[in-house]
């Protein structure tokens, strides 16, 4: 009866470190793609600022829309 609990102890045993092992590979990958996905915003969010800086968009719109500034100004006061 002894040797069936220490065997049965070692099944057991060898079970859970292959389940801890898997968790841990599964648990690489996921980090190893918050990574990846940490980069890639971050990639994002400087592109996405040098789009929409203004100096930027105001060569866009001189250049494709053929705005200029007004000749003439007139400000009006109440």
């Amino acid at each position: 009866l002894l040797w069936l609990v220490v065997v049965l102890s070692a099944l057991v045993q060898v079970g859970v470190v292959h389940w801890q092992r898997s968790l841990m590979q599964v648990w690489a990958t996921e980090d190893a793609r918050r990574s990846q996905l940490q980069q890639e915003h971050s990639r994002l969010l400087l592109e996405r600022g040098t789009l929409t800086a203004h100096g930027r968009i105001d060569q866009q719109a001189r250049k494709k829309l053929n705005m200029t500034e007004p000749d003439k100004v007139q400000v009006l006061s109440k």
